[in-house]
């Protein structure tokens, strides 16, 4: 796993579940975390653990419904940290209503969260992979996906 030290890694929802989890165990193996999610308390509070622990971690404020957030918190996340080597798509959203209820609007929300907002990271990751000729995106989806 030391081939992950010094890499920096954006990851998308990440201030609860898999993608906390995930930034956790990648810190812990000396990556350099972004931490981008719409809860800045949950992620503060990530943060201050790992870099407590002396490890290399931010938090940024992000909702990936829009793609002007994705794109500015992909450039801040290569301004801060001089580079981007990872992104991991993860934030999402499963509605748990059942079908014939009909909920149009969830079904928005969870395309916009789970389709587009993957979309975004991508678009705005892959020009610097590109130019760096160098660069990973990891996708993940709940079954909702």
């Amino acid at each position: 796993m030391d081939n992950i030290a010094g890499k920096v890694v954006l990851i998308t929802g990440g201030s609860s579940g898999l993608g906390e989890a995930t930034a956790r165990h990648l810190a812990e193996q000396g990556a350099r975390v972004a931490l981008a999610a719409r809860r800045r308390d949950k992620l503060d509070t990530i943060v201050n653990d790992l870099t407590a622990k002396g490890l290399d971690a931010r938090a940024y404020t992000l909702d990936v419904t829009s793609r002007e957030a994705v794109q500015t918190t992909v450039d801040s996340v290569v301004a801060d940290f001089g580079k981007l080597d990872v992104i991991i798509n993860n934030a999402g959203l499963m509605a748990i209503a059942p079908m014939a209820n009909t909920l149009v609007d969830e079904w928005d929300r969870m395309i916009d969260i789970n389709i587009k907002g993957v979309l975004y990271g991508i678009a705005a990751a892959l020009p610097i992979f590109t130019k760096q000729q160098s660069g990973h995106i990891i996708n993940l989806s709940s079954v909702a996906g």
